[in-house]
């Protein structure tokens, strides 16, 4: 009588149904995510120098190992930190264009447009943002994953900024000066939290930039926005 032979055992990976590898994949996405929402709320509530790897996993309430096996060292926790806060800074600001009314065109629709870049910047994940920036002075390592990160933000703002304002998006370096005036001083703006009469001083330079705007794309050649770019 022939010996039967015994059947291959299957591997742990094997024995498991597609299902059941798509829900622990899902687990771990899920997990990820997790730890690097808390790690934002911990910037939020602790600020960056603050922050430790043991905090932020009690902040998720997920354990060391669990940690570990994500992020193995606080560099690669603060580097896809840093890459997720952009991706809500996208977000953010896409949502706040997004909800623009299509019916306001003009001068009130660009307006509009500035008051969504205001709001984006005093929002939390904006403060979040600079407050990073303002600790990686000190800190070369946190200054490259900034800068890495960095580019691909600026360049959604700028789609973003063509599309809203569509009428001067080929209008040459004055389209990027009227943008780089916006971003920098509303930026700053935004950095000047301990200004005294802040609300009527925000709303006055708010008036003042919207206006300016207009001008920049209404001026002569001659004039001295006229000298210092070019195009159309």
């Amino acid at each position: 009588m022939a010996t039967k032979k015994p059947k291959p055992t299957k591997t742990s990976v094997e024995a498991k149904a597609p299902s059941d590898i798509s829900w622990q994949a899902q687990k771990s996405a899920m997990t990820r995510d997790r730890i690097l929402d808390a790690a934002i709320n911990c910037f939020i509530n602790l600020g960056y120098t603050n922050v430790t790897t043991a905090k932020v996993a009690q902040a998720a309430g997920v354990s060391r190992g669990a940690m570990l096996h994500h992020f193995p060292s606080k560099t690669e926790l603060i580097q896809a930190a840093v890459e997720y806060l952009h991706d809500k800074l996208i977000e953010d600001y896409t949502q706040r264009v997004s909800n623009i009314p299509a019916a306001l065109q003009g001068p009130a629709r660009r307006r509009a447009g500035v008051e969504a870049y205001w709001e984006h910047l005093t929002g939390d994940l904006f403060v979040v943002y600079h407050e990073l920036c303002t600790a990686s002075r000190s800190d070369p390592e946190l200054k490259a994953i900034l800068e890495s990160s960095q580019q691909a933000f600026e360049q959604h703002v700028r789609e973003s900024n063509e599309a809203l304002f569509a009428e001067w998006k080929d209008r040459g370096e004055r389209f990027l000066l009227a943008m780089d005036v916006t971003k920098f001083m509303m930026e700053g703006l935004a950095a000047s939290r301990l200004m005294t009469h802040r609300e009527e001083r925000v709303s006055r330079l708010m008036n003042y930039l919207s206006d300016r705007l207009e001008e920049i794309f209404e001026e002569e050649e001659s004039s001295a926005i006229g000298r210092h770019t070019k195009g159309a």
